[in-house]
């Protein structure tokens, strides 16, 4: 076999074989991803009435309720960080020990800041998906990204 085909030849076969390589490590990361739990963060402040009118089922949409209800709530992990007033920023005493991985984030605006109470954060891992504020954004960006998420699994 000619030399310069030779090395063509040879040239072919990495190219290939790096290419295989890199979609399988795409396809292994594309998994791994879809496998990371599902994190819906609450975003509240004692004082805040529309947060009240979310939480609340008597006087109120029941909104938490029915979201914890449905098979997109059951599918999630929910968490609720609650401030004592919404005139104070986050304080790290806000985050339970299970809530701590969050206040970094919170603290350096790693994920922006928290633009409105009440809002909600999607994670997956520890990954930001999505982030909505009040309850029609819940409904119309938060719900579709925990179903196509769920969808991926």
């Amino acid at each position: 076999m000619n030399p310069l085909h030779r090395h063509a030849v040879h040239a072919a076969f990495v190219c290939s074989a790096l290419f295989v390589g890199l979609q399988s490590t795409a396809a292994v990361a594309q998994s791994s991803a879809a496998k990371e739990p599902l994190t819906v963060v609450y975003w509240s402040a004692n004082d805040c009435r529309w947060c009240t009118w979310w939480e609340g089922t008597l006087i109120g949409s029941g909104g938490e309720a029915k979201f914890l209800k449905s098979p997109e709530g059951q599918s999630v992990r929910y968490t609720v960080v609650k401030k004592p007033r919404l005139s104070e920023p986050h304080a790290e005493r806000d985050f339970s020990a299970e809530q701590r991985w969050l206040w970094p984030r919170v603290r350096d605006q790693v994920d922006g800041r928290i633009r409105g109470y009440p809002s909600f954060s999607l994670f997956q891992g520890d990954k930001l998906v999505v982030y909505a504020i009040g309850e029609n954004e819940f409904a119309s960006k938060l719900l579709p990204a925990i179903k196509e998420k769920l969808a991926a699994k």
